[in-house]
């Protein structure tokens, strides 16, 4: 494996090279998101949509909120003096006045208490207020933090399961285009980015104005005739603004881009391990190897360039308010030396001067240490505002008694290919009706079209008369079941599985259709019977067992119209033609169709529309298309045969 690190490291560094590099990055990243680069105004709405989720979790902002401006002001208030009794009246010897000049006016009765005390029990009150307050603080933020932990994880937790909700909805055509480890990428990762801008915005903001506010107050009440004190602690922050503002954008483009090498990375993991079997049988695992590190080495870089931007950028503002601190010491030394203040307050204004400095840059920084959570965010809001499939119907679909009619059906991709055109054709409750062709034919697009997982642009699809643009998506669905081709298990136990779609469904319903599809014998000769989960070593499935386990879950459901997409691919003939026996016994009482390739389905079938190119060319049972001489069903058999 090679040191994709140092290969790449080599090259000259070129922006128009990087910027080309993070725009195939997005485009490998999501198919379906593409507008990735937001300006300024984008940048405050998205900052926006964020805070708007304060109106959920408000009480519990409040808590937080007041306890930490409570332990703030508090903290700023105090805390320098005790350093400047300690320096001017321990240390030094130096008496306190009684009228307690050089304090604020909230420290008098502490001062008065102490005047006339000695150095050493001047030294005793301060060490035991000290641990006093020590002790207060540690249990006032424990309980802060405690608070803060709770409202950060419901935040996540809301918006984590609105995006897997939006995602869940997208249209079939979208989902196809969209990577797993994108979806994976943004629910885990970039959610966490969502309440960071609200903490951002709402506590550290506060915690900076109530200290910085408490700051000033206390200083001017002290040294009234030192305004300067208070221009070098916040002089940097316009600096600092004016130096980093111009570079905001830059960061926003770094930041997508190692999300976006993030995305890459987990999607390559995630199908190296899905196509584990693919790789081993066909000798490539150092190829996968060399992709797996390709894709990690861009991770790791990507994230090395926006860490690179963003120290360029705080260095550039912590230069130019080191400049205002050593113009403040050289001041305060000059007024020391002059005798115009004490070593004591020294200590007190250097304390000031931070408290009131640190907040200044946080609020400096505050908008350039958005753009990273900004951009992540705008990878969250965009799934959440892509179209979801569109409920244009809004009737409730009566119970299917009588069966399905296309009437001069069409359908064509949103890249403008063209799948459908003219389906007629009836398919009624109480048979078995075969969609069969050669592959491209479009049969899956012809299935999907009935549960509207696509919309037909042409034509009209009728299930009991009814148009299914008229109906509302979940009554239409809570009619049908649709077993897709690819047999998906969940790691959960074989009877979660088989109840998947009827969660309240009894033992001996989860039994039923699995005997009905032959598969209850092996499930009790494993050891833990119906309880095993799946993905363990004790419950190895083949690919047939599965996709049995697929068809037990649309027959658990009992729903009058039942789909089947290749049901039999993966089964042996003995197998297959129990299956075929069992769906006539269903098919008594619902429409069972099955999408197919092999005879041996097909011609047990009642009925067979047969497509090809997207058209219906015949129709009919599988004796009556064989007689049609020269027929395009009999010539995909007599080839099948040959």
């Amino acid at each position: 494996m090679s040191d994709n690190f140092s290969s790449e490291d080599k090259a000259p560094f070129s922006f128009d090279k990087l910027r080309e590099d993070e725009q195939a990055l997005d485009e490998k990243a999501s198919l379906v998101d593409t507008q990735t680069d937001i300006d300024y105004r984008d940048t405050f709405h998205l900052i926006w949509r964020c805070l708007l989720l304060i109106r959920y979790f408000w009480q519990r902002w409040v808590v937080v909120l007041l306890m930490g401006w409570i332990g703030t002001a508090v903290t700023v208030a105090v805390a320098p003096w005790l350093g400047k009794v300690l320096v001017d009246h321990v240390v030094l010897g130096q008496p306190l006045a009684e009228d307690g000049k050089g304090y604020p006016g909230f420290l008098l009765p502490f001062i008065e208490f102490l005047a006339g005390s000695s150095a050493s029990t001047i030294l005793y009150w301060l060490a035991l207020w000290t641990a006093i307050g020590i002790g207060v603080r540690i249990a006032w933020y424990y309980f802060h933090d405690l608070v803060v932990a709770r409202l950060e994880h419901a935040q996540k937790h809301m918006v984590r399961a609105r995006l897997f909700e939006g995602m869940r909805l997208l249209p079939m055509t979208r989902l196809d285009d969209q990577p797993i480890g994108d979806s994976v990428f943004r629910t885990m990762n970039d959610v966490n980015a969502v309440p960071e801008v609200v903490r951002s915005v709402v506590q550290y903001s506060g915690w900076s104005f109530v200290t910085f506010i408490v700051a000033v107050l206390t200083v001017t009440s002290a040294y009234p005739d030192s305004p300067l004190i208070v221009f070098f602690a916040v002089g940097a922050m316009p600096v600092f603004v004016l130096v980093t503002v111009p570079f905001a954008r830059m960061i926003r483009r770094r930041a997508q881009a190692n999300a976006a090498a993030g995305t890459v990375f987990v999607s390559t993991t995630e199908e190296g391990m899905d196509n584990i079997q693919a790789v081993q049988s066909l000798g490539a695992n150092e190829i996968e190897k060399e992709r797996f590190a390709l894709t990690s080495a861009n991770s790791f870089r990507r994230a090395r360039y926006l860490v690179l931007a963003e120290q360029l950028i705080t260095k550039l503002g912590e230069t130019t308010s080191q400049f205002l601190y050593w113009a403040f010491l050289l001041y305060i030394l000059g007024k020391i030396i002059g005798g115009e203040m004490t070593p004591g307050d020294y200590v007190v204004v250097l304390g000031y001067f931070r408290s009131m400095s640190e907040p200044a840059n946080v609020l400096a920084w505050l908008w350039i240490g958005l753009q990273r959570p900004a951009a992540q965010a705008r990878r969250v809001f965009a799934m959440l505002d892509m179209e979801k499939e569109q409920e244009v119907g809004t009737k409730v679909l009566p119970a299917v008694s009588q069966g399905v009619s296309f009437q001069g059906v069409g359908f064509v991709y949103p890249d403008g290919r063209r799948a459908l055109r003219n389906i007629t054709f009836d398919a009624n409750v109480g048979e078995i009706v075969a969609i069969a062709g050669p592959t491209g034919a479009g049969k899956t697009t012809l299935a999907y079209l009935i549960p509207r997982y696509h919309q037909s642009i042409e034509g009209r699809m009728l299930i009991d008369g009814h148009d299914v643009s008229d109906v509302s998506i979940d009554s239409l669905r809570s009619q049908i079941t649709y077993v897709f081709q690819e047999s998906e298990t969940l790691a959960e136990s074989i009877a979660y599985n088989i109840r998947l779609g009827k969660p309240d469904a009894t033992m001996a319903e989860t039994e039923r259709v699995a005997k009905v599809v032959g598969i209850h014998d092996f499930i009790c000769e494993l050891p833990e019977g119906y309880d095993t989960h799946l993905g363990t070593t004790n419950s190895k499935l083949s690919v047939g067992q599965k996709q049995r386990i697929s068809i037990a879950r649309g027959l658990i459901r009992d729903t009058p119209i039942l789909i089947l997409d290749e049901p039999t691919s993966a089964l042996d003939p003995e197998t297959e033609s129990y299956l075929i026996s069992a769906l006539q016994e269903v098919a008594k009482n619902r429409l069972v169709i099955i999408i197919a390739h092999r005879l041996s389905t097909i011609t047990q079938s009642d009925r067979i529309v047969f497509l090809e190119e997207g058209e219906v060319r015949e129709q009919g049972s599988h004796e009556q298309l064989m007689a049609i001489e020269s027929g395009r069903y009999r010539r995909f058999v007599e080839l099948q045969r040959a």
